[in-house]
């Protein structure tokens, strides 16, 4: 047995087993069955009650539907509606994936019935070229989920799967009410590099942090990322640093037994000198000062800074 045919036989005993039904928020499809068929040849001239979707993985051949032929090729994504005559022929041979499935409207939001009834309205039956969209790369992903004999997680399996189907009715249905409109504003731009510049330091206090290394890793100027900071905090780069410093030192020295020289050497302070000093100027009083009054008011420190 080929690598091929012992992947296809796992995906079709899993999923057929599995996949039965799949559940969204405001989503719920019933599937009546996948197909992974290594080869697959003609059938018969028919029609279901349900969608049928197929996508093309090698081989070549005809979708035929209302009397028209398609070639049927790599990476071609076809459709079948519900009520719709179709026949698949292939004299090769097609290495081919499908999956039948109806929404369940009793279980589903109305967006969701919209945008299933659109596609059953407007549907384009083929789209070639699909492995260079999301609904082939999906059918590939599942499928790779099968090629080793090791253990599938069901939420793996789950979550790739409602992304197929999802991906298949973006593909083939006009866009749906709900698609996501990507922000281009730059507010929006400028919140996610302040963001990404906070996470940077929090996470390597320990280090040197000057404004350039930040700014490079940001790929942004040191001037724009000046601006950043005065802009959502009111207070320069180095006093936003200087600040996340004495805050975790603060954690340090109520939270464990470190040496004042550990502590300052761990939140980044190139001498205890320095670290006493900049400590004793944000919080007014030394590290030393603040670990034992804080022990005997039992006070977490935490006021002392902006969250």
């Amino acid at each position: 047995m080929s690598l091929i045919e012992a992947t296809f036989r796992r995906a079709n005993q899993i999923c057929n087993r599995q996949l039965t039904r799949l559940e969204e928020k405001d989503l719920s499809i019933s599937i009546l069955y996948w197909g992974f068929m290594p080869t697959h040849f003609d059938n018969a001239l028919h029609r279901h009650s349900f969608f049928e979707a197929c996508y093309v993985i090698e081989g070549s051949g005809f979708y035929i539907e209302h009397g028209m032929e398609y070639p049927l090729r790599k990476g071609t994504s076809f459709l079948s509606l519900p009520g719709t005559w179709h026949q698949i022929r292939s004299v090769a041979g097609l290495t081919l994936v499908y999956v039948a499935f109806e929404v369940d409207e009793e279980r589903s939001g109305s967006l969701y019935i919209e945008a299933f009834r659109q596609l059953l309205e407007q549907a384009q039956s083929v789209i070639y070229g699909a492995d260079a969209r999301p609904a082939g790369r999906f059918w590939e992903a599942l499928i790779s989920v099968f090629q080793n004999e090791g253990p599938v997680m069901p939420v793996l399996l789950k979550n790739s799967s409602m992304s197929l189907l999802l991906s298949i009715l973006a593909l083939h249905g006009p866009k749906p009410a709900f698609s996501l409109q990507l922000p281009t504003d730059a507010l929006h731009e400028e919140n996610i590099l302040f963001r990404q510049a906070k996470l940077f330091i929090n996470d390597n206090l320990s280090k040197e942090l000057t404004l350039m290394t930040v700014a490079n890793h940001l790929h942004i100027s040191s001037r724009h990322l000046t601006r950043l900071f005065q802009k959502h905090t009111n207070q320069t780069f180095v006093h936003y640093v200087q600040e996340r410093r004495v805050q975790f030192a603060s954690q340090l020295l109520l939270e464990g037994d470190q040496s004042i020289k550990d502590i300052a050497c761990q939140c980044g302070f190139q001498s205890v000198h320095y670290f006493t000093r900049i400590f004793t100027q944000k919080l007014g009083v030394s590290p030393a000062k603040f670990k034992r009054s804080q022990f005997t008011e039992g006070r977490s420190g935490k006021n002392h800074f902006k969250q």
